[in-house]
């Protein structure tokens, strides 16, 4: 069921009697600027940890406990040209409960604590819990570029939108960002997030729709605040020509990404022959890419890709050595050839659709992935149900594939390359 709790802020019902846990989202979305980036991150580490009454991680950890072992968070995403703030938390459902009490109402209660009611002191954050997580979180930027396959995969979304700093730049900002950040600016911003921000939460489990009403009501800050609309599909500026930089590193690996502009969106008519491309082109171990560059051709040591429907982007990333990095990046559009003549056996496309079909039944199996899937179909305008999923996807043909291929433009490459790899203790064969 779905309720209007006011202007802006919408309440969704999940009712499932399939798990023992009741999952809670609560999401603050704006359009995606990335000066709010570091901000928002900051934010959400204030949010996770402390509260006016709860003034201590370890308090806070002490209630969940008390809440029958609850899991509480705080995150930050970008879904398109959507900034979120998702504060999310799961807990038994009343039945398995020894005393049979209702652990609802206690939930709530604690959610609009821990979101309403900020450790804050005067016009601002505690100075000293503020300091704290802001230390922790420049750490955390400052230490990324030692996760090498993560740091590639930042570098080349920047490469991939050149002059596009909202979806070119990290969603958690940089560590120079937060260094600048202050207390009191930043409580500003939690004032603003709280009152001009879309909200959606959704609850799923056996619930009581009247009980999760009456809680969420209660929170001061779920009232009306305007609505603005945009696009979330991601249209990224034309470049003139392709965009490509690399690195040098230390180590034994190099690591290659690659990614491809795919014009075709979660919702369009093309989007299930899009998702089938990607499983053979590279997101499957039954995959061109898997099959060709790492088994066949011994040039990877992993290699796969991915598809955002979002933003229109298939990438690929590659661990390699180094002195085979021409031969790769030659085999990486030949698998994209083959997809675009057919070049593969019927029987990899009855596979691919089998596997993602098998996939897609087992996340009916987990509540995170049948809430999220609900949650994107909702912000989307778009609701595909299990049947209608799966006929959609058996009736792709290699035809309809085709035409996918023929829509992907390579815009941008990215490597780190590490020479150490040039001997013959590192041979992949």
């Amino acid at each position: 069921m779905e309720y209007q709790v006011a202007n802006g802020v919408k309440l969704r019902t999940i009712h499932t009697t399939k798990f023992k846990n009741t999952k809670i989202l609560i999401n603050f979305t704006f359009p995606a600027h990335s000066q709010n980036y570091g901000k928002l991150a900051m934010l959400a580490e204030l949010l996770q940890n402390c509260s006016a009454k709860y003034h201590s991680e370890l308090l806070v950890s002490r209630q969940l406990s008390r809440m029958y072992g609850a899991s509480y968070g705080v995150t930050v995403l970008r879904y398109g040209n959507q900034h979120t703030l998702q504060i999310k938390i799961s807990f038994p459902n009343d039945k398995y409960l020894p005393s049979k009490e209702r652990l609802m109402t206690e939930i709530l209660e604690f959610l609009e604590e821990m979101i309403e009611k900020p450790y804050i002191s005067g016009v601002g954050f505690n100075q000293a819990y503020f300091e704290i997580h802001q230390n922790n979180l420049v750490n955390y930027l400052n230490s990324i570029a030692d996760n090498k396959e993560y740091y590639a995969v930042l570098k080349l979304q920047k490469l991939y939108y050149p002059n596009d700093p909202d979806h070119g730049n990290f969603l958690l900002g940089s560590g120079r960002e937060i260094s600048e950040l202050d207390s009191k600016s930043l409580y500003s911003f939690y004032q603003q997030v709280m009152k001009t921000s879309a909200i959606t939460i959704l609850v799923a489990g056996e619930i009581d729709d009247q009980e999760v009403l009456q809680g969420v009501e209660h929170f001061r800050y779920f009232v009306d605040r305007p609505v603005t609309k945009y696009e979330l599909r991601v249209m990224p500026q034309p470049v003139e020509s392709l965009q490509s930089a690399n690195e040098k590193i230390d180590g034994s690996q190099s690591i290659l990404n690659v990614g491809y502009e795919l014009p075709v969106y979660f919702g369009d008519e093309q989007y299930f022959p899009a998702v089938i491309f990607n499983q053979l082109f590279g997101s499957s171990t039954r995959s061109l890419l898997f099959t060709n560059v790492r088994e066949k051709a011994s040039l990877a040591y992993d290699i796969h890709s991915s598809y955002n429907s979002l933003a229109g982007i298939v990438t690929v990333q590659a661990g390699i050595d180094y002195q085979n990095e021409q031969q790769v990046l030659e085999l990486i559009p030949a698998q994209i050839t083959k997809l675009l003549h057919g070049d593969y056996s019927d029987q990899l496309m009855d596979g691919v659709k089998q596997s993602m079909i098998n996939q897609h039944r087992s996340e009916a199996d987990h509540l995170s992935a049948v809430i999220e899937k609900r949650y994107i179909q909702q912000i989307m305008n778009i609701d595909y149900p299990d049947t209608v999923w799966e006929e959609r996807i058996n009736s792709v043909t290699k035809d309809d594939i085709k035409k996918i291929a023929a829509k992907v433009k390579l815009r941008a490459i990215f490597a780190l390359n590490s020479q150490g790899a040039n001997n013959e203790n590192n041979s992949l064969s």
